[in-house]
């Protein structure tokens, strides 16, 4: 298992202004989607082409993806550079082309290929792979499902301090799936995931009726701290 570096915003903003690319890639994505920060899609364009443009090919492949900056929109083209990056053990572009296979894009849906490079992304200590491989033992994608993996694997992308994993630990403690039902936990993990910008769990409070204002005292420092 490679080094689990902390992911949250502070974290990756520290390590992308220090050169380090997947750091980046994460920013990037925490700007895309609005965790932990308000969603800027311009930032995070202008992350992605940043990367991209000093040679990180999993971020060269996201701007193919979406038609970020100079970068013409081409699922091909980004699993070209998916591929590139893969030769290089991009923990990054592992992910990226693991998503390819699992859905299809670009590429002959391929399950079992997807799978590999995703675990291969996870034992790099990526975050975001991590997440996305308790996603595939939940649904039983290319594996058996096995609820225990899931928690196992939610709790370590959730301790890292990815939003989305906290999230889904809400879920699982709620549901009882993996672990034994505790609602009083299932709603700390959901308010800490609702105070990161984790649409799901400030949704899902509403829905159970607890009341809870997400702190935006704490994304207005972190976009003074970005300035």
């Amino acid at each position: 298992m490679g080094e689990c570096k902390p992911v949250d915003f502070k974290s990756v903003q520290d390590r992308y202004k220090k050169g380090d690319r997947v750091a980046g890639y994460m920013l990037g994505t925490y700007y895309q989607q609005g965790y932990d920060v308000k969603k800027n899609e311009e930032r995070a364009s202008s992350i992605f082409v940043d990367l991209a443009e000093k040679g990180h090919w999993g971020s060269k492949g996201e701007c193919h993806e979406y038609g970020y900056g100079p970068y013409l929109k081409s699922d091909e083209k980004a699993v070209e550079c998916y591929r590139k990056g893969v030769e290089e053990e991009d923990e990054v572009s592992l992910m990226a082309l693991a998503r390819c296979y699992l859905q299809g894009t670009g590429v002959d849906k391929d399950v079992v290929k997807g799978l590999a490079l995703l675990s291969q992304a996870a034992d790099k200590g990526f975050a975001l792979a991590i997440y996305a491989l308790a996603a595939c033992y939940l649904e039983g994608k290319g594996v058996n499902k096995d609820e225990v993996r899931v928690v196992a694997l939610f709790s370590q992308a959730a301790d890292m301090g990815l939003p989305p994993a906290i999230c889904a630990l809400g879920y699982c403690y709620r549901d009882g799936r993996g672990v034994e039902k505790d609602e009083v936990k299932a709603i700390e993990y959901f308010k800490k995931a609702a105070d990161m910008g984790e649409e799901d769990a400030i949704s899902i409070l509403k829905d159970m009726g607890i009341a809870h204002t997400p702190c935006p005292a704490k994304q207005e420092q972190q976009l003074q701290q970005e300035e």
